[in-house]
């Protein structure tokens, strides 16, 4: 298994968006990617920011979905106001 993750920077009120938008638009098309295997959506209101973790059942299904990963981003900024502040990619080791 494989994540994908985005951490976000914005004020109170684009990161009050952004919850929105991943709620609304974000979760369920992730949801429809073949191979997705969940989606988290993390907000630190205290520092700012927010978390973005997508899971996916190998690396290449994580790799065929980066066009649409990039497009989402792209969205996300333009309909919200946050800030991207990093993109990671990592191999999940251990689940509890």
């Amino acid at each position: 298994m494989y994540a994908r993750t985005s951490t976000w920077a914005g004020t109170p009120e684009a990161l009050d968006r952004w919850a929105r938008h991943v709620t609304d638009k974000v979760g369920p098309m992730v949801a429809g990617l073949p191979d997705n295997a969940g989606a988290y959506f993390f907000v630190d209101r205290d520092q700012g920011r927010a978390l973005t973790l997508t899971l996916w059942t190998s690396e290449s299904a994580a790799l065929r979905s980066d066009e649409t990963a990039d497009k989402s981003r792209e969205s996300t900024v333009a309909a919200t106001g946050v800030e991207l502040l990093e993109r990671g990619r990592f191999e999940v080791v251990g689940k509890v």
